[in-house]
């Protein structure tokens, strides 16, 4: 089968390798749709701490079962799935705890250990599967695990009804997390981002206000939807020191800045004393457990968030290498770029 490996940063080729074969409790999935992950650029730049080359990529996908395990009582040949890009131990500390998505053992989709829906064909345990509604086309699909993402994020932050909120990038998780923050209740949000285009997209998906930083003022934004006593939390989702401290600038005294992003770089906090003096709490956002994933599905199925604003570029398998510039480069206005085989 054809497969699109990442060999070094920044090059990606196809190659020849062998098709995979389902264990008794797996199934074989041929794949039709998969996206470009922001942490999956992180590895096409050679930035990402556990996608390291060589690697075949791609762990947001839609498609069909082609065959089935022995043990596989749940689905069957033709189903048309998504699959949760983590393997869980089960056993680990935190995955006795309830914390399966920081599992001690955890295996990743679109690593070494599990090739990614780069590839033709990949398989899948059957724990880690979801089946896709038949409404649902496979490119809709695929935003189910960046929503994922949002949600969790939500949840972890669990604010209450009628709070506001400071979203630091309007990228795809920056979108998704504004929406799941918005289906949680949250009423005043407000999106940051260097490009107009995002921050149409976000107010198109109701954000309160939107804030160009390289020409609009954040400090006021915040003080015009808060009265000036600060977000209830902000959620930063690009990896940078100066976005980073933005949201902790923003936050009211006892709020929260959750942080989702991968960092190419160390964070160095601008004003300690922010931390201690207004007892705020900096937390990080780790992937997403499996019922912020069946969240995330029920969201699309339902229409309560529609997916498809979210992907704004389609493009075949082919051009996988052109799919990675164009978000790396921003060569073109995208948030969510799919990749079709």
């Amino acid at each position: 089968m054809k497969a699109a490996v990442l060999t070094a940063p920044y090059k990606i080729e196809f190659q020849d390798i062998p098709e995979p074969e389902p264990k008794p409790n797996e199934v074989k999935i041929r794949v039709v749709s998969a996206g470009i992950c922001g942490s999956e650029v992180h590895a096409f730049k050679g930035t990402h701490p556990f996608r390291l080359p060589p690697a075949i990529l791609g762990h947001e996908m839609a498609g069909d079962i082609v065959a089935v395990g022995a043990d596989v009582k749940g689905f069957k040949v033709g189903d048309r799935v998504t699959v949760e890009p983590q393997i869980n131990c089960g056993v680990c500390d935190y995955c006795r705890a309830g914390y399966p998505n920081l599992c001690a053992n955890k295996i990743v989709l679109g690593t070494k250990p599990w090739i990614g829906a780069y590839a033709e064909y990949f398989v899948a345990p059957e724990q880690t599967l979801y089946h896709i509604p038949d409404h649902l086309s496979y490119d809709e699909a695929v935003m189910i695990e960046p929503l994922s993402v949002g949600v969790h994020a939500a949840r972890e932050a669990s604010l209450p009804l009628g709070s506001s909120a400071l979203i630091l990038g309007g990228g795809t998780i920056g979108l998704c997390t504004l929406a799941a923050l918005r289906t949680a209740g949250v009423v005043k949000t407000i999106v940051t981002d260097a490009v107009d285009f995002n921050l149409a997209a976000a107010r198109d998906l109701g954000a309160t206000a939107t804030v160009n930083v390289r020409r609009d003022d954040l400090r006021a934004a915040v003080n015009d939807l808060t009265g000036g006593r600060g977000v209830d939390a902000a959620f930063v989702t690009v990896g940078f020191s100066a976005v980073a401290n933005q949201g902790l600038s923003a936050v009211r005294k006892r709020g929260q800045v959750v942080v989702i992003a991968l960092f190419s770089e160390k964070w160095t906090v601008d004003e300690p004393f922010a931390i201690v003096g207004g007892e705020r709490v900096i937390h990080g956002s780790q992937m997403y457990t499996r019922a912020d994933v069946q969240t995330a599905l029920d969201l699309i199925a339902s229409g309560r968030i529609d997916a498809k604003p979210f992907i704004t570029q389609r493009l075949p398998m082919s051009e996988v290498q052109r799919g990675f510039e164009i978000v790396d480069k921003k060569l073109e206005d995208c948030i969510k770029v799919v990749l079709n085989w």
